[in-house]
């Protein structure tokens, strides 16, 4: 259903096993709400409703479903602050996050206080990240490559690479921009599709066909107006 390579779908949104594992996660995610309610102020950059946004109802019951198992060494890169590496720690994962924002350190303290799962943060930028070589049996990247600058996308490509133990997995989702007025361009998208080919082999034979079935900006726009674009 999810394990493969290429776009989202709306009939995805309606498998027993899809809507089984968002299940699951919306529980974590209202628990870990709970749980953490200091931190989520107004004023603070993120918020806790991570599975608000339309594209991350999908992204991450995604990313959960092509993790690896059993418990493996986890690298959530360009993580911000969402419930998603504790869930992964409640899992039994040893879980790393990494972001450029600094102020995320003491949050991150507070978290892990909170919910008695050691989760790590290290402020790092994912282009030059500062963990051995062959540090991580798995990479999830969750919607942060279409906010890299085109130039860099390569470098952070290559980190992952590098982090990551022969045989490991990265996991990655991005937004594609079909209409081409936001990030990434399908051009873009091309260059950076090759320099992951060049690192890695694709667990699925890639797909990205465009059909009608295909889970849009635009299409949730018109059947789901409550939800924002991304979080």
């Amino acid at each position: 259903m999810l394990r493969r390579n290429g776009y989202a779908l709306r009939p995805d949104l309606e498998h027993p096993d899809f809507q089984k594992l968002s299940n699951e996660l919306e529980g974590f995610q209202l628990d870990f709400m709970a749980t953490t309610r200091s931190l989520w102020a107004e004023r603070f950059h993120f918020s806790g409703d991570n599975l608000y946004a339309w594209s991350r109802q999908w992204e991450y019951p995604y990313h959960a479903a092509n993790m690896p198992q059993p418990a493996q060494r986890i690298l959530d890169a360009g993580s911000g602050i969402t419930f998603y590496p504790f869930y992964l720690a409640s899992l039994g994962h040893t879980v790393t996050c990494c972001d450029l924002l600094e102020s995320l350190v003491p949050v991150f303290e507070i978290a892990r206080q909170a919910t008695s799962l050691p989760v790590e943060f290290v402020h790092a930028s994912m282009t030059a990240m500062p963990f051995v070589d062959e540090s991580f049996d798995a990479v999830s990247c969750l919607s942060v490559l279409e906010h890299v600058p085109d130039g860099e996308r390569g470098k952070v490509v290559r980190e992952f690479a590098r982090v990551l133990r022969p045989g490991g997995r990265l996991i990655i989702t991005a937004d594609v921009s079909l209409g081409r007025d936001h990030q990434i361009l399908m051009e873009d998208f091309a260059v950076m599709l090759a320099e992951l080919s060049r690192f890695f082999s694709f667990t699925y034979p890639p797909n990205f066909s465009r059909t009608p079935a295909m889970l849009t900006t635009d299409g949730v726009r018109r059947e789901e107006p409550w939800r924002p674009d991304t979080a």
